[in-house]
């Protein structure tokens, strides 16, 4: 792709986004979000002179946390300003207590707004998000400018070398750094052309370790949790809780669709399949509890992990890629997983070499993985502790990353 190329389609989608921009702003609680902030008109007492770290969504969010953290303890008195894509990113920003806008869509006049407004003397950007404009407006400022946690996907990977083209090679050319959570990303990232690339290891490793595997309480020794789920997945699931109901008559299933506004959908989709069905909520009475709770809000998965013995990872039934087993590994919980994890392959390797996976390959695989973790505890929980393990082994790429931030904050009081 050429950049004049990227232009027009950004002109194409206008119109599109600026409704988009109202629309999300009339939804908005009230407080919440500034009119057109997506287009760099922020509000007034974000602090100046610090660190911009954008992250997309939730998960991204929470990631960061771990490099703000880091940041605060290293330099307490360095604003750092965080920018998200999404709300639910927006609200796991707020919750972690750093000031937060809306990102801008990456049109030069926006970027540079939000630049000038700010006057960062660092921007990062968390995983993969390269935006043309945003790299060329960031140059012209003169801010450095890292990529954090960086990763590509095999597709992710084969889609920039097929389409990148000039512009990708211009903007790899304008990123100061790229930290890459693994030796594979790296080396993506130098075949694609980055001239400057590290291998600073995952910041999700350094998630809070439990101090001892949290024991399950009595209630919820046969109940089990499907994360982030997607579409043609949650078929998968509750075809394996219906042979899990005629050996246990009191399982449960806690589901949890990756998009909370699918809640509803597998909702009705639990219902037609013959169960009791609600939605999750932690004042639910034990005798009240349905075969099936959906949690239909973001945030509450990470606390649940603890609180079931088993555990099966979503988005790998489907060619997703998976999503990240570190979160349940991190309280001492083992996972089950479909074979589609290429998005967090070298995460699943790790797990897998201790024997923290049981691979599944469909609803049949799937009832008989969770009965043998059901009918064999001790054993489950011994393969949780060697996820748990792994994650401490694994800590500190938060102190590496701040390690090459440091020459650019230096001087930061």
């Amino acid at each position: 792709m050429r950049r004049w190329q990227y232009q027009f389609a950004l002109a194409l989608l206008f119109p599109w986004l600026v409704w988009d921009a109202w629309r999300r702003y009339r939804q908005a609680r009230p407080g919440q979000r500034q009119r057109f902030e997506q287009f760099g008109r922020l509000r007034d007492g974000l602090p100046r002179d610090g660190v911009w770290l954008h992250a997309v969504s939730l998960g991204e969010t929470r990631t960061a946390a771990m490099l703000v953290k880091e940041l605060h303890r290293r330099w307490p008195g360095l604003p750092v300003v965080l920018s998200t894509t999404t709300e639910t990113g927006a609200e796991a920003a707020r919750a972690l207590g750093v000031p937060h806008f809306y990102a801008p869509y990456d049109y030069a006049r926006g970027q540079r707004r939000v630049l000038r407004s700010l006057r960062p003397r660092l921007v990062v950007v968390m995983e993969t998000e390269l935006w043309p404009n945003l790299v060329r407006e960031v140059n012209r400022a003169g801010v450095p400018l890292v990529i954090a946690n960086a990763r590509l996907s095999d597709r992710s990977f084969d889609r920039y070398r097929r389409w990148g083209g000039a512009l990708l090679r211009e903007v790899l050319a304008g990123i100061d750094l790229i930290c890459a959570q693994s030796p594979a990303d790296r080396e993506r990232f130098v075949a694609l052309g980055a001239p400057r690339v590290a291998d600073c290891g995952n910041l999700k490793f350094d998630l809070p370790v439990a101090d001892s595997i949290p024991a399950v309480p009595t209630d919820r020794v046969h109940t089990w949790l499907a994360a982030s789920t997607h579409p043609g997945e949650e078929q998968q699931v509750l075809a394996a809780h219906a042979r899990l109901r005629e050996r246990y008559a009191d399982a449960g299933l806690i589901l949890v669709p990756r998009h909370p506004e699918r809640a509803n959908e597998v909702l009705r989709q639990a219902e037609s399949a013959g169960f009791s069905v609600g939605r999750w909520r932690a004042d639910t009475p034990v005798e009240q509890r349905p075969m099936v709770e959906v949690i239909d809000r973001a945030g509450l998965l990470a606390e649940r992990f603890a609180e079931v013995p088993v555990i099966f990872m979503g988005g790998s039934l489907q060619p997703i890629g998976g999503h990240n087993p570190i979160e349940p590994a991190a309280v001492g919980r083992a996972v089950l997983s479909g074979p589609e994890v290429h998005n967090f392959r070298a995460v699943f390797a790790a797990l897998t070499e201790v024997g923290a996976v049981r691979e599944v390959a469909d609803a049949e695989a799937l009832a008989a993985g969770v009965i043998e973790c059901f009918e064999a505890p001790a054993a489950w929980r011994a393969a949780g502790e060697r996820a748990r393990a792994v994650i401490a082994g694994h800590r500190g790429a938060a102190d590496r990353l701040a390690d090459r931030l440091a020459p650019w904050l230096e001087t930061a009081g």
